[in-house]
């Protein structure tokens, strides 16, 4: 789900599905996010945010992870900030990484965040 309106499409459809675990995957994240709350509930497990690596490749703002972020912390979802992408923009700056680094560079962030429960979700 890589913006808004495949948000508002999807996530109903997705969340009613009969599918034991869930994880929403948010790549490429090309705008900001707002869950609307549909995060809590328990029944999503974890959330996947990064950018956009290939060709034309566009933008990923950091703001835009952060604030999934928040979102998965407020509803106890996991969450994994997976890749920066290419372009990353960051405290109104704009990256180039190479793909290589772009997994490690979003490691380096340290953001990503276990949920209180995902030990019982294991199989």
């Amino acid at each position: 789900m890589e913006n808004q309106d495949r948000v508002n499409h999807r996530l109903p459809i997705y969340k009613a599905a009969p599918i034991k675990h869930k994880i929403i995957i948010c790549e490429p994240l090309l705008d900001p996010i707002d869950f609307g709350g549909e995060l809590s509930g328990g029944w999503v497990e974890q959330v996947v945010a990064g950018g956009e690596s290939g060709r034309e490749v566009r933008v990923c703002n950091y703001d835009w992870v952060l604030d999934i972020r928040r979102q998965c912390l407020e509803a106890d979802v996991s969450f994994w900030f997976k890749q920066t992408g290419t372009y990353f923009l960051k405290d109104g700056q704009q990256y180039k990484i190479a793909r290589q680094y772009q997994h490690a560079q979003a490691r380096k962030a340290a953001i990503n965040h276990t949920s209180s429960h995902q030990s019982e979700l294991e199989p």
